[in-house]
């Protein structure tokens, strides 16, 4: 490389993330993410223009999420959007915690703080269920009128709107997986932006892991789903296992990028997406075999 070039791979990584974070941002709430990002960048004390910039980029963002319709949906992702950002940045002053011990535990908080929400303002069960329900049917009516020609697409949708009470029981684990996510990529641009910023600095995506016991916790609610519970229990474990079934996920990710942490970008890519329906049972078994563990090298003399 002549002097003075810029590192691909740097341009390439940044790229990524940028890419990673706008596609988090038309996917899903923009709140999980803005609203601990700029909470942490405050905590920082931004001295700099692009801290000052950022931050006032990402407190308007969490300004508009905070406003407009005031139906049950929105009143309940913008309250635990608030809590999980809260709950998160109070966390992240135990430097000691990993990155994901500090979401897992922000993420129990938050789910603590929406139940005594709901029993202060009369919210059941029933009615969030029956919210998420009507917001997917009128999505799904709306498909349907832009396509009325095709009859395929039509049947489609018809299927697709007698399950969504099915789906929407099933809102709750999918919502908590993006406030992971919101907060990992928080977390992760605070460290790119701030010029001091708090914590350690996140490690490769290669490297991602949490404490091997929380595999105990999986079974658990994989074998809760097999013993004849109540109907909300049933529902709740079943939330509690997408949760599971996630951040496993995401463990058989980092591990299929361990494995090809040599080969080219495209072929990273081609082999997580190939192998990514069968990422969750390899993130499981890492638990036990541990396989970046056996691709690190002997050292040397044999100790």
């Amino acid at each position: 490389m002549t002097a003075g070039a810029a590192p691909v791979p740097g341009r390439r990584a940044s790229l990524g993330a940028a890419v990673v974070l706008a596609g988090y941002l038309l996917l899903a709430p923009s709140l999980y993410l803005l609203g601990p990002f700029a909470l942490l960048t405050l905590l920082s004390r931004p001295r700099t223009p692009r801290e000052l910039f950022w931050l006032v980029l990402a407190g308007a963002g969490v300004a508009a999420s905070l406003v407009g319709d005031q139906t049950l949906v929105p009143q309940l992702l913008r309250t635990g959007g608030l809590l999980m950002s809260v709950a998160f940045v109070l966390l992240s002053s135990r430097p000691s915690w990993t990155v994901i011990t500090r979401i897992l535990w922000a993420l129990a908080l938050t789910l603590g703080g929406l139940v005594i929400w709901g029993r202060v303002w009369g919210v059941s069960w029933a009615a969030v269920e029956g919210a998420f329900t009507e917001i997917m049917r009128e999505i799904y009516q709306a498909w349907a009128q832009s396509r009325p020609g095709d009859a395929d697409f039509q049947l489609f949708l018809q299927q697709a709107q007698e399950v969504a009470p099915r789906a929407a029981r099933l809102m709750p684990g999918l919502l908590a997986l993006q406030a992971m996510a919101g907060c990992a990529l928080a977390w992760m641009w605070h460290h790119r932006i701030a010029a001091a910023p708090l914590g350690r600095s996140p490690g490769p995506f290669r490297e991602f892991r949490f404490n091997d016991h929380l595999v105990w916790g999986a079974i658990f609610t994989l074998g809760s789903l097999l013993l004849p519970l109540p109907a909300l229990a049933r529902i709740i474990a079943a939330n509690f296992l997408i949760v599971w079934v996630g951040l496993y996920t995401v463990r058989g990710l980092a591990v299929i990028a361990a494995i090809f942490e040599q080969a080219p970008a495209h072929l990273r890519i081609l082999a997580m997406g190939l192998a990514s329906p069968i990422c969750a049972v390899l993130g499981l078994a890492d638990t036990w075999l541990d396989f970046r563990g056996r691709l690190a090298p002997p050292a040397p003399g044999g100790a």
